[in-house]
């Protein structure tokens, strides 16, 4: 390829999965950001979202072909390999002479499985990329050498080299992520929530978390925070978008009640916005959850993840059942949904680890339940130990995916009790009483017409099976 000027050169950014789900769509906020990086340097960059394609890549790549970027970006995902291998398929497919970068945490976790994966692939990136893509776009663009760049990963003869990533310790440095990069999808309310009228947007005030739960893979451990001046800016730039349905990303938002105050001083909750934030279990307390629902704060995530002592201890989360019950009850108190986000079969996973769980949901009485099965991610100590103990098989790659191997149950009581936690959790959120009820009069007033048609059918099955049990129990 021959050297290009700034101004000639344009760059893509793709975002291959689908994110829609019945709770609704985020925006790509990583792409946004460097996207917005790139255009301080006067650099032509467009995002492709494969939500505004429906999933259908074909569609998505004869885009990219028309556009014709000379550097194609995109992260991987332990769910995005099969969709990647995909879209460079047709990429070849469509002839599209474009330099592919990938980044994301598969890169940063486990690089050589990536780019064995993706033999076509010369390049990607580790940790945080905001200025180290824009480098490696301004140096391959103008013919410059990029092998010093920080987190650059690329094939050297049979061998990859790793540069050391780079951590950013100043966020205020970053520009605020420019939301005209998907403007057609903004003005087509593509980015959504359930239960909330009109378009979502998400923050991020904060990057590194200093916890070490052994299940979770983070790019940094030491927490750096935006301040609230630069996160003020970008909320206002949401506002005059005419969106008021904000929900902050980041795992600690709620740190001490300084920073709180610092962030949510401005607003008030008669200004019409809703807030959703997470946090952890031992961050809350009455005095924050009180100011925060004065703010407009209508939801609060935890990542409660058990409701078992010693399977909490397993996972290294440095919270106890009690402190977790306290937190939902403090949250609901106040009038804010707590929602609550839990993992089923993490190894040691008993059955009286699992019935413990199920009566710690049923005395919390949390809003809702966000479950997922327990996924060994590369880069985690949970995954290195299984691992080093002969108890996963295979990879997060194309046509594959890890399986644990619970070496203390067989595979019939490996059924069973997975099935009890799935059934226990999908019972709780169909209680008509402790989840439907409570959230009816919110869903009513806070939703948008075409998210009744999703809601609807929850809630007249849920009805029906009230309605159908006492029948039964009549005759």
């Amino acid at each position: 390829m021959g050297v290009l000027s700034v101004s000639h050169a344009k760059v893509a950014l793709v975002y291959p999965e689908v994110k829609t789900r019945l709770s609704g769509c985020n925006p790509p906020y990583a792409l946004m950001s460097l996207g917005t990086m790139l255009q301080t340097y006067g650099i032509d960059v467009r995002i492709f979202d494969a939500d505004a394609y429906g999933g259908k890549l074909d569609a998505l790549v004869k885009d990219l072909a028309a556009y014709g970027p000379a550097i194609t970006g995109m992260p991987v995902y332990a769910s995005s390999f099969n969709t990647i291998d995909s879209l460079i398929r047709f990429m070849q497919a469509y002839a599209i002479g474009t330099e592919i970068l990938l980044g994301g945490p598969e890169v940063t976790a486990d690089s050589e499985t990536v780019f064995e994966a993706f033999p076509s692939v010369q390049y990607g990136l580790m940790g945080e990329a905001d200025e180290s893509f824009a480098a490696f776009v301004l140096c391959y663009i103008q013919g410059k050498d990029f092998q010093h760049i920080p987190g650059l990963v690329y094939r050297n003869g049979p061998r990859l080299t790793k540069n050391p990533p780079q951590e950013i310790q100043d966020l205020d440095r970053l520009p605020i992520p420019n939301r005209a990069l998907l403007r057609t999808e903004y003005a087509r309310g593509l980015y959504w929530r359930l239960g909330c009228r009109g378009k979502t947007d998400i923050v991020v005030t904060s990057r590194g978390c200093p916890f070490a739960c052994r299940f979770c893979f983070k790019i940094s451990k030491k927490p750096r925070y935006r301040s609230a001046w630069h996160v003020h800016r970008e909320i206002e730039h949401i506002l005059s978008l005419g969106i008021k349905n904000i929900h902050f990303m980041d795992d600690l938002l709620i740190v001490n009640f300084n920073r709180i105050q610092e962030i949510f001083d401005p607003f008030d909750r008669k200004l019409g916005i809703r807030f959703k934030v997470r946090s952890r279990a031992s961050f809350i307390t009455d005095e924050i959850v009180a100011y925060l629902a004065e703010k407009g704060v209508r939801e609060i995530v935890c990542g409660y993840e058990s409701g078992s002592d010693t399977i909490l201890t397993l996972m290294n989360k440095n919270v106890t059942v009690d402190e977790n019950i306290r937190a939902i009850r403090t949250i609901k108190k106040y009038g804010i949904k707590a929602f609550a986000d839990m993992i089923i079969m993490y190894p040691g996973e008993t059955w009286e680890t699992a019935r413990e769980t199920v009566a710690f949901i049923y005395e919390a009485k949390p809003s809702y339940i966000n479950w997922s099965f327990f996924m060994p991610f590369n880069g985690t100590p949970i995954t290195e130990e299984l691992r080093s103990r002969g108890l996963v098989e295979g990879k997060c790659s194309i046509n594959q995916q890890p399986v644990v191997r619970y070496d203390y149950l067989s595979s019939d009581e490996y059924e069973k009790l997975s099935r009890y936690l799935i059934d226990a959790m999908s019972k709780y959120n169909r209680q008509f009483r402790n989840v439907m009820l409570p959230n009816l009069k919110d869903v009513l007033l806070s939703s948008g017409l075409r998210q009744y048609r999703v809601l609807g059918g929850h809630y007249l099955k849920s009805l029906w099976t009230r309605l159908s049990g006492r029948a039964m129990q009549v005759q």
